[in-house]
């Protein structure tokens, strides 16, 4: 009950001081201290007339009335320059006069003059606050060199000790608070500040490991297949080589443009991941139309390493997924689990039934993963690794199958063990959550 009554008050007091791109920290500071000054000020006019101070609480309803309206200009009409102006001006007339009418040193005035000279640097415009403070410290010199020079235009209210130390008690309950007030405020933006530029940083050092991380591949990891594929090419073109020379340099070349087609495919995807965000198209799709044209082309792929590649899934099974984020997610698991298999070996994938969710589970009896490969399996930041016959990767593929998944409201996992293979589960909702 506690926590939810806190909500409100928050939601409250944050609508009444005004919304960080509406207003600026002098101006919020401003609003927050005018309510402050009109609760006060609210309290302190029946208190004046029980302490029969007539003059100070008339004075208190005339301040109440125009720090209202001047409130209201600020933070509902959008006038805040004008009306820290007007308030700063109205504040040290009525105080002013107030110490003329209030006993002079011996009332509130200067103590009152001293929050005011806080509310000045807190809320005058930056450019201009310093003229302001000089005002408030020559209005503080004058009025002691007036009553010094001139003591007997100094008229008193106190009919008794107890009226003049009520009323001092209150005008520096006053003060306090309205100092209080301002340095939390400020205090609690400075905090604020500090949290949106340790997120602003943390946002920078991303975008700038995703800037190197592009560069590195751009640089490197897609330069090697295409330098190996005009390679092959030159030795095409210009030298006589015989028929089962010429044909294993065809499997090679397709090979390598394979898998430098999947390289740009997941560096596109996953940069405009990064710099445009994903349009999700989840609708109702049958999961073995869309995998089965990703099996058939890895098929001959596994064929060239004598890998066995099996796939099955019932032909009406239908789960909630965007179909080319599946497929892709698919493509990138089959390519790693085809690369790190050795000749011989097998991967199979089927699709089982679990709870609400399909589970597309990927197999094979590949190499497996060391502790080290696990722990950074599905960062950006994970290092390119080859396959049983030197197939490059970029590092990207996995880091973009788990983001994708997560986007379809799924899951990916996975169980690996050095020497005897990997799993792979990919769980897909059967219907829509």
């Amino acid at each position: 009950m506690i926590y939810l009554a806190r909500v409100p008050i928050k939601k409250t007091l944050h609508y009444l001081t005004g919304d960080y791109s509406d207003f600026s920290l002098e101006s919020r500071i401003f609003h927050s201290l005018c309510l402050v000054a009109i609760a006060t000020l609210a309290y302190c006019i029946p208190l004046n007339f029980a302490l029969d101070l007539p003059f100070s609480a008339w004075l208190s309803v005339a301040a109440l009335v125009i720090q209202s309206l001047l409130y209201y200009l600020s933070r509902f009409l959008n006038k805040t320059k004008q009306s820290r102006v007007l308030s700063i001006v109205i504040i040290h007339i009525i105080l002013t006069v107030n110490y003329f009418f209030n006993s002079g040193t011996g009332g509130p005035s200067l103590l009152l003059l001293l929050a005011v000279f806080f509310l000045v640097v807190a809320v005058a415009d930056p450019k201009t606050y310093k003229y302001w403070v000089a005002v408030n410290v020559l209005i503080a010199l004058g009025l002691l060199t007036c009553e010094y020079f001139y003591p007997s235009t100094i008229q008193s209210q106190y009919i008794s000790p107890s009226t003049k130390y009520g009323n001092l008690a209150t005008s520096y309950c006053l003060c306090s608070l309205t100092i209080l007030t301002g340095l939390w405020y400020i205090k609690s933006n400075y905090y604020q500040s500090q949290r949106l530029l340790h997120s602003k940083a943390e946002d920078l050092e991303k975008i700038n490991q995703t800037k190197n991380r592009m560069f590195s591949i751009i640089s490197h990891d897609l330069r090697a297949p295409i330098a190996s594929i005009q390679s092959y090419l030159e030795i095409l073109s210009e030298m006589e080589i015989d028929h089962k020379d010429r044909k294993a340099i065809k499997g090679d070349l397709i090979l390598l443009t394979q898998n430098t087609d999947m390289m740009l495919t997941n560096l596109l995807m996953w940069s405009k991941s990064q710099m445009e965000g994903i349009v999700m198209d989840i609708k109702l799709i049958n999961l073995a139309e869309t995998v089965r044209p990703v099996v058939e082309v890895f098929k001959p792929i596994a064929n060239g390493k004598n890998v066995i590649l099996s796939c099955l899934i019932e032909p009406n099974l239908q789960v909630y997924a965007d179909q080319n984020m599946l497929q892709l997610v698919v493509r990138n698991i089959l390519s790693n689990a085809i690369k790190f298999t050795h000749p011989g070996g097998t991967v199979n994938l089927k699709a089982v039934y679990e709870n609400a969710t399909c589970q597309i589970i990927i197999k094979d009896t590949g190499t497996g993963m060391t502790e080290q490969t696990k722990s950074a399996i599905f960062s950006v930041k994970g290092q390119s690794s080859y396959g049983t016959k030197n197939e490059k990767g970029i590092g990207l593929g996995l880091s973009l199958s788990k983001e994708f998944t997560e986007l379809q409201n799924g899951s990916l996992r996975f169980e690996s063990e050095v020497g005897l293979g990997t799993t792979f589960f990919i769980s897909i909702p059967l219907s829509q959550s």
